[in-house]
């Protein structure tokens, strides 16, 4: 009897533990269940279908994948493109997310305290009439491994074919102040480029997405080229409108200059060549004034005073407009006929604001011959020219006056070379500008990481508000000119 109820004593004891162990395994389960449900939540909406593959598990997190990669009609089409109403304000804080894209970003600076990030004045209306031409935004800022380099991506071929051979090979080779640039020609590099560069008189007349690159990738900024002024239209602007991010053109409020020359070049140049205080640049010159010109019937203004000019004195002109003596791309032969000279005739094709060309930095200074400068106004040449070093037709009443101004010091060397003296007292605070190509690569180093900008009317901001970036040509009645041993032969327009 008591073996029987022993038995029975054990026997609930057994089945208790099984039942306690079988709890227990149940209830491990269930939480390992919950735990891999929230592990699922978090990598997809699982609502939404969208089940993780073992592919999407190696997905890099940081990296772009391809739907997250906009296309290039996405961006360029007018509904999508950032319209002014919905762009912050200067005054306003970010309300625009516009992409999540990681960008560059020190750590422990907000926008507000980090100087790279500080808003522009330039960037407000109520500042720059401007700047109702573009659109400017902040993306949130994140965290991402700062990139060792910076990549240019020249997409279009070069108005210069020879520019391509002086691109700097390399981090540094050029650009000493930023050795960190590669430049670039190969189109399938395009997803690594911090900058994908656009020369405009290579660039389709109308937007053509068929030679644009099919995919805009994120932080990317592509830029508008161009070295002409807003007299040479070579594109219709209105196909253009919310395509280009940043322009280099030879205004100083683009966003990277493409100036033809500088101070800080040309003193640049002067260090490396040496200067003699005491040289005589009247010594050996035997011809008193030459003009190389190629354009001979496109604008009155400068053909006519030049026309009323050579009354009154002797002008060689070569170029297509005069005896050819030089091949196109001949980079010797212009120099050594332009020295034989004590003036050069540097006049532009349209007076446009800071518009100095070639033919003041390279045809002129360059070749120690005093420019005599008609185009832009007076206070730009003081404010980018170095002091004292040319010769502007503002000064004078009439072309004759100049003629008689230029004979003058023809005769007298002291005050020829008093034009000379700025070489060797260059003044203070001179800006650094290295050149189209090294200033492009400054600016991208030193970019604000989450701003973005946006040319919603690219014509507008070139040629300004009722096109005031250039100055009406003169009325003047038109002479056709033609040409007897070099010299100008007047003859009356039929």
């Amino acid at each position: 009897m008591r073996t029987s109820h022993l038995f029975k004593r054990c026997s609930e004891i057994v089945v208790i533990c099984l039942c306690t162990v079988l709890v227990f395994y149940l209830t491990t389960t269930m939480m390992d269940n919950k735990r891999s449900s929230r592990d699922v939540k978090a990598d997809c909406d699982c609502s939404k279908g969208d089940i993780p593959t073992k592919q999407d598990t190696n997905v890099k997190r940081d990296a772009p994948t391809k739907r997250d990669i906009p296309r290039e009609q996405d961006i360029l089409t007018k509904q999508d493109a950032p319209k002014k109403p919905n762009v912050p304000s200067m005054d306003d804080s970010p309300k625009d997310k516009g992409n999540t894209f990681k960008v560059n970003k020190k750590p422990g600076l907000s926008e507000q305290t980090d100087p790279t990030c500080a808003r522009e004045p330039r960037d407000d209306p109520k500042v720059n009439p401007l700047a109702k031409f573009y659109s400017v935004w902040y993306d949130p800022p994140t965290e991402v491994k700062k990139r060792d380099q910076v990549k240019i991506l020249i997409w279009t071929e070069l108005w210069d074919k020879q520019m391509r051979k002086v691109l700097p090979k390399g981090r540094g080779a050029k650009c000493s102040s930023m050795p960190n640039c590669i430049f670039t020609g190969f189109r399938a590099e395009i997803h690594e480029a911090d900058a994908v560069l656009f020369e405009v008189s290579n660039l389709q007349k109308r937007h053509n997405a068929s030679v644009m690159p099919k995919v805009r990738y994120p932080r990317q900024h592509w830029v508008w080229y161009h070295t002409e002024c807003p007299g040479f239209p070579s594109i219709n602007f209105e196909t253009y409108k919310s395509v280009f991010n940043w322009t280099i053109t030879y205004r100083a409020d683009s966003d990277s200059s493409g100036a033809w020359g500088s101070l800080h070049r040309t003193y640049q140049r002067l260090e490396v060549e040496g200067v003699d205080p005491k040289k005589d640049y009247a010594a050996g010159k035997k011809k008193l004034a030459v003009w190389f010109i190629s354009k001979c019937n496109t604008q009155a203004n400068r053909v006519a005073y030049a026309t009323e000019l050579v009354k009154h004195m002797h002008v060689d002109v070569f170029g297509r407009c005069g005896k050819t003596v030089c091949a196109k791309w001949n980079v010797t032969c212009m120099p050594g006929i332009i020295r034989q000279y004590k003036f050069y005739l540097a006049f532009e094709n349209m007076k446009c604001k800071e518009y100095l060309t070639e033919k003041f930095w390279r045809n002129a200074l360059a070749n120690d011959v005093i420019p005599v400068v008609l185009g832009a106004n007076r206070s730009d040449y003081e404010r980018l020219a170095p002091p004292h070093s040319y010769i502007h037709v503002d000064d004078f009443k009439s072309p004759k006056q100049l003629a008689n101004y230029l004979m003058m010091l023809d005769k007298d060397k002291d005050k020829y070379n008093a034009y000379f003296k700025w070489k060797t007292q260059p003044p203070k605070n001179i800006p650094l500008e290295e050149g189209v190509w090294c200033n492009l690569c400054r600016e991208l180093t030193n970019r604000c990481p989450n701003k973005r900008k946006l040319y919603t009317n690219l014509r507008g901001w070139f040629e300004g508000e009722n096109r005031s970036m250039c100055d009406p040509m003169e009325d003047v009645e038109y002479k056709e000119l033609q040409f007897e041993n070099n010299r100008f032969k007047v003859a009356s327009y039929a």
